[in-house]
This record gives structure tokens, C-alpha cells and sequence, in this order.
């Protein structure tokens, strides 16, 4: 019994020196498991694709190889035609951001003067500070903004060491998974499984919507906006398309620098501006959103909502795009373990 206390009394002890020492070290470490994490998401995308070739005769090796080349040809073309267009209408947009700025702080002080007028004075001067400061808070949101691409850029991990890492994850799945069901007791391991096949189903139908989602915002905004000859149209269908991949929030948030570039052209192209992206929104909430929340994550809309505020508000923007689906997978998790017999 002595043994068992002492035994358990050092377990706690090593198990709390070692949540420091990842704690303290947490950076450091980040660096070093960030090629292999990233190279895990990757192997688990393309790993459908690796499955079809195989199934076709390729052997595993040569299946891998054929999608990195597809998947390599596709990178090319997003680089060669894609890109360029991005980083045009991009520039275009930031030399005009000062000017923008100075427009949009008008149209507020016209509004105010026409239509907010019979505000109490309590609320005006709140009016009247917010927009003397509308000109520099918007010019540092945007620059803040351009400066964490750029920080993301130089942060990205080595190119060379993630295809590697890629190509031993898809290549040797099955021996990861012969070692795992070797280290685990036989009772657990089937428990383990299961739970990996409802997180993977969990997951694959999300990624998939998602991708659908994105598609479809993104290049029926980018149509709408540019018959309608709205500028930056590209840049704002791609913008709405990436946005569009958090539920309830990213739709509106999309809405605000679209409807806004139009207004600076004129009060038509404002209101159509609108109404093309409440028209795609419309139809998305219609026909695709229900089919993610629904088949994919089973999530109740009001459990959906708390996932992305928590989520923003702890981790940021990696908490809005990740709460929704990490959600689910502990939902299922827990289901897995303490329900289902």
C-alpha cells in the first residue's frame, strides 16, 4: 500500500514538473511541433485522394507522389494566376485606404447631421468623439491587419521539412496505428478507435460543407459585384468566401467592407452591393449551412454561437474557425465514453 502512495505521489510530482516545463518552454515548443501538426492537417486532407489511387492499383508510394503532383499543379496555378490578381487589387486598396477613410468619416457626419439629429446630447457627444477618431482607428485596423500577413509569412514553417513529414504520415499510417494498438490494453484500444471514426466523420463531412460554403460565397459575390462594376470585386469574393467559414458571424462581417466600398461609389451601388450579398447569404443559410450544422457537427444553433463567442474571445480568430467543429468532437468524445454503453 506504502508503494502504491509513493508510486503515486511521484506520478503527480513528474506529471507537474512536466506541465511547467511545457508551460515555461511553450514557445520553443510551439516551433517544434508546429511542422509536425501542420504536415498531420495536410496528411489528413489528402489522405482520401491517397486512398483512391490506391484503390486503383497505384501502389501507396505512387499514389502519394500523383497527388503531390496535383495538388503542386494546383498551388502553380493559384500562384501564377490567381495571387497576382490578390495582390493587386490589394495594393490598389491600401494606397486608397487614406482616402476611404476621410469618405467614410463623412458619410458618418452626414448621417449624423440628417438623420441623427434628434439623438439626446448625452449621445452625441459620444457621436462626436468616435468619429474624430474614425480616421486613424480604421487606418491602424487595416495596417494591423496587412503587418499579421506579413508576420504569418515570415512564421510559416519550412516547405522543405512539411512534404516530408507529409509523405511518412500518408506512407505509414498503418504502422502508427499498429504501434498505437500495441501500446494501448485491448480494452481500450477499441474504445480509442471508435471514437478516431466518429472524430474523422465528424470532421471530413465539416471540412468538406465548408469547402462548398466558401466556393459558392466567393464566386457568386465575386460575379454579383463585379456586374454591378463594384470595385476590388475579386478581393472582396475571396474575402466573403473565407469569411463565410464561420457560421453566423462571418456573413456579416463580410457585408460591411463590401456595402461600404459601394457606397463610396455611389448610393446605388451601395444598395445593390447589399442586396447581392443578402441574396448568396440568403441562399447559403437556405440550402447549405442546415446540411453542415445538421449532418456534420449536430450541433444545437444556440451551442454554435457560445462556441464561436467563447472561442473569439480565448483564442481569436483560430477560436472562431476551430470552436464549432473542436465542439462537436468533445460532444462525440463524451458521448463515446460516459453514454453509449
Amino acid at each position: 500500500m506504502q508503494i502504491k502512495k509513493t508510486y503515486l505521489l511521484f506520478l503527480i510530482i513528474g506529471a507537474t514538473g512536466l506541465l511547467y516545463f511545457f508551460i515555461k518552454n511553450w514557445v520553443s515548443i510551439k516551433n517544434i511541433l508546429s511542422p509536425f501538426f501542420v504536415s498531420a492537417l495536410i496528411a489528413y486532407l489528402l489522405n482520401p485522394m491517397v486512398k483512391f489511387f490506391n484503390s486503383k492499383g497505384f501502389s501507396i508510394s505512387l499514389s502519394i507522389l500523383l497527388v503531390f503532383l496535383i495538388v503542386a499543379s494546383g498551388i502553380l496555378f493559384f500562384s501564377f494566376y490567381i495571387v497576382p490578381l490578390l495582390i493587386n487589387e490589394f495594393i490598389a486598396l491600401l494606397q486608397m485606404i487614406p482616402f476611404y477613410a476621410e469618405e467614410i468619416q463623412k458619410l458618418l457626419i452626414q448621417l449624423k447631421f440628417n438623420y441623427l439629429s434628434y439623438l439626446p446630447p448625452q449621445v452625441e457627444k459620444v457621436l462626436d468623439k468616435n468619429l474624430g477618431s474614425l480616421n486613424n482607428a480604421f487606418t491602424y485596423h487595416i495596417d494591423s491587419a496587412f503587418k499579421s500577413v506579413i508576420t504569418i509569412l515570415k512564421d510559416a514553417v519550412d516547405i522543405i521539412i512539411i512534404p516530408i513529414v507529409t509523405f511518412y504520415f500518408l506512407k505509414d499510417k498503418k504502422v502508427f496505428k499498429e504501434e498505437i494498438e500495441r501500446i494501448l490494453p485491448q480494452k481500450y484500444s477499441t474504445k480509442f478507435f471508435n471514437i478516431l471514426k466518429k472524430i474523422d466523420k465528424i470532421l471530413s463531412k465539416y471540412l468538406r460543407a465548408q469547402i462548398y460554403i466558401s466556393t459558392f460565397v466567393a464566386i457568386f459575390t465575386m460575379i454579383g459585384l463585379s456586374l454591378i462594376k463594384v470595385k476590388y470585386a475579386f478581393l472582396i469574393g475571396v474575402l466573403a468566401g473565407i469569411l463565410s467559414i464561420i457560421p453566423y458571424v462571418g456573413p456579416i462581417l463580410s457585408i460591411i467592407p463590401t456595402v461600404l466600398i459601394g457606397l463610396l461609389d455611389s448610393l446605388t451601388k451601395g444598395f445593390w452591393a447589399l442586396i447581392i450579398c443578402l441574396l448568396v447569404q440568403q441562399v447559403e443559410n437556405a440550402f447549405i449551412t442546415p446540411k453542415i450544422m445538421s449532418d456534420s457537427v449536430g450541433l444545437h444553433p444556440v451551442t454554435v454561437i457560445f462556441s464561436l463567442i467563447a472561442g473569439g474571445e480565448l483564442f481569436g480568430i483560430w477560436g472562431l474557425l476551430l470552436s464549432v467543429p473542436i465542439v462537436a468532437m468533445i460532444k462525440a468524445i463524451v458521448i463515446e465514453i460516459f453514454i453509449e454503453k
